[in-house]
């Protein structure tokens, strides 16, 4: 039987035996998804007048069915996502430790913490770029922010490619001597850094 998903208003009246399923939690989306294909049921994707989605219509007995199974499975659920993460952490700092091998423990520590924050919106965690180049945008990053006088040139008026222009030297300095022995013209363009918007916000 083929999969049949229909696009409707917020204002469209809501089909008997549907309920409301809003958009955010991805456990229940997904699984309320595959139930009502599996069920041979029409799954309502549900837009704003902007074709925003806000979620989705799904037969009732469906939606009470996936919370009940989401709130069974949190606990395994959790326990299994803080083992991905400390997995991950751990691959990040023994790339981080093979870069930048004369990093003090210290400054691992604050890069592991704040560029590599689960949904902090940062360069660590964006899934855009290879592992070694966002553990280089991170440890810069970190370096302008901590170890240099960006921030107060930014309080002071001083626009951001400018400001940033200034502390390269600085930011070349600190990460040579952390060890890091790559070349780094593909980073220091021109007037400003670039590749690295996400991890301006340390």
């Amino acid at each position: 039987m083929p999969l049949k998903e229909v696009t409707v208003c917020s204002s469209t009246p809501m089909p008997k035996g549907y309920s409301f399923l809003p958009k955010g939690i991805r456990y229940k989306t997904l699984h309320s998804r595959k139930l009502t294909h599996d069920a041979g049921k029409t799954l309502y994707v549900v837009v704003d007048a902007k074709k925003r989605q806000l979620g989705l219509r799904v037969p009732s007995f469906i939606i009470h069915r996936v919370h009940k199974q989401a709130k069974e499975t949190l606990p395994a659920r959790r326990a299994a996502t803080e083992k991905r993460d400390a997995s991950f952490i751990k691959t990040v700092a023994a790339e981080l430790e093979e870069q930048f091998p004369d990093m003090p423990e210290k400054e691992i520590s604050l890069v592991l913490k704040h560029g590599f924050r689960k949904h902090s919106g940062r360069v660590g965690r964006t899934s855009q770029l290879p592992l070694p180049r966002k553990i280089v945008l991170a440890v810069v990053a970190h370096v302008r922010h901590k170890h240099t006088k960006y921030d107060s040139m930014l309080a002071s008026g001083l626009e951001r490619p400018v400001a940033r222009k200034a502390v390269n030297r600085k930011i070349q300095s600190v990460i040579r001597d952390w060890g890091y022995v790559e070349d780094l013209s593909w980073y220091f363009k021109g007037d400003h850094l670039i590749g690295d918007e996400d991890s301006d916000s340390n």
